[in-house]
């Protein structure tokens, strides 16, 4: 009994792990909507919209440990937002254009470029952007 009990528990977890990605914010790249430490649960989705907030690891910090939190400014087929220098004039397909609610203090695809829908583990729901975004 003891070690179905077990096998359950092993199995409830993976599940869940395939489901839900927990990561903590580093920095003040989110701030005002999320604080410096604050841990975040993502649910794993299909679909990713304009002004989602998504945990991630850019393509060019593989070995990087840790998940990236950022707001999606445009989708695949979207027009590229102007601040963002690039040839193309719109986003390319299995990929976002992201950005920090503070990005005075944020790296972000200025830096990073477009992230590949691949590389994202979630979104985090209920985190609207704050007023004047």
């Amino acid at each position: 009994m003891a070690g179905l009990v077990v096998v359950l528990l092993v199995l409830l977890v993976v599940l869940l792990r395939r489901r839900y990605v927990v990561a903590r914010v580093r920095g003040f790249s989110m701030s005002p909507t999320f604080r410096d430490g604050e841990r975040v649960v993502a649910t794993r989705r299909r679909h990713y919209r304009v002004g989602d907030v998504i945990v991630f690891r850019p393509r060019s910090a593989a070995t990087d440990v840790a998940w990236r939190i950022k707001r999606i400014a445009a989708v695949a087929g979207d027009p590229v937002p102007a601040w963002l220098e690039t040839d193309h004039p719109v986003v390319p397909a299995g990929r976002v254009v992201v950005v920090g609610d503070n990005p005075g203090h944020s790296q972000d695809s200025r830096q990073l470029g477009y992230i590949e829908i691949s590389g994202v583990a979630g979104a985090v729901p209920g985190r609207p952007a704050p007023e004047g975004s």
